[in-house]
């Protein structure tokens, strides 16, 4: 019986590992696929980007629902936020001039 066990413990183990490294692969695929997309509609759409060192800036609502247009002619929706999360007004207090050490 521990036999049997041990056998059926082994094959779970290497059927999640499989899985597992089968699942990673399809992210890294479809996460590299959507940014191909992106690329590809930015190229479309004329959307210049910026030089090496230098902070992209998020794109005007109009800008924006051309990309996610673009996006979903491809296949993709469209990220739910462009640029960094956070800030005044978006979940994070704000910060006072009493805050902070002192």
């Amino acid at each position: 019986m521990f036999k049997t066990l041990q056998k059926q413990l082994i094959a779970t183990l290497m059927l999640v590992a499989t899985t597992s490294a089968h699942t990673t692969l399809a992210q890294e695929k479809s996460h590299e696929a959507m940014r191909e997309a992106f690329r590809a509609c930015h190229e479309e759409l004329g959307i210049e980007q910026p030089e090496p060192g230098q902070r992209p800036q998020a794109p005007d609502d109009e800008t924006r629902a051309k990309i996610d247009a673009c996006l979903k002619e491809k296949g993709f929706e469209s990220p739910a936020k462009f640029g960094r999360s956070g800030g005044p007004g978006k979940g994070r207090p704000e910060r006072s001039a009493s805050s902070g050490v002192q």
